[in-house]
């Protein structure tokens, strides 16, 4: 199944928004989501788990903390990332989660070998880049 890139874009928009609300002052998000939406369609909910991740593992709410979520296109392909502190500072680099194995699989089974995951579990910065084609 598939819907359009405008759902899952406001779906994004208002996950966000909602975690906004359960944020302390603390966190910083942002949030930068295309104006203009190409007439495509997309697998749903693609997203969703690694921003749950962000907000989930990245925030704290003793100490400074952020979560940056950015999606474009380039060309044919929909490019999103997101970047959020550290706050649960796993000391293994190559250590991922059963979620994020879980959507690696899916991204398997819908796209084969035409997408690009590439996570980078930092010290300091837990970073996701996904392209998808459309």
């Amino acid at each position: 199944d598939k819907i359009s890139l405008k759902k899952e874009m406001d779906f994004v928009k208002n996950y966000v928004e909602l975690m906004k609300l359960r944020s302390s002052d603390k966190v910083k998000i942002s949030l930068h989501i295309l104006e203009n939406y190409p007439d495509k369609d997309i697998p749903p909910m693609l997203f969703v788990s690694y921003i749950e991740n962000a907000f989930k593992h990245g925030i704290s709410f003793q100490i400074d903390s952020f979560i940056a979520i950015n999606f474009d296109i380039q060309g044919d392909k929909l490019i999103f990332s997101c970047v959020n502190s550290n706050a649960a500072r796993n000391n293994d680099p190559t250590h991922f989660g059963i979620g994020i194995e879980n959507s690696r699989k899916r991204l398997d089974l819908i796209f084969g070998n035409s997408y690009d995951l590439r996570i980078d579990n930092g010290t300091e910065i837990f970073t996701v880049n996904l392209e998808i084609p459309l």
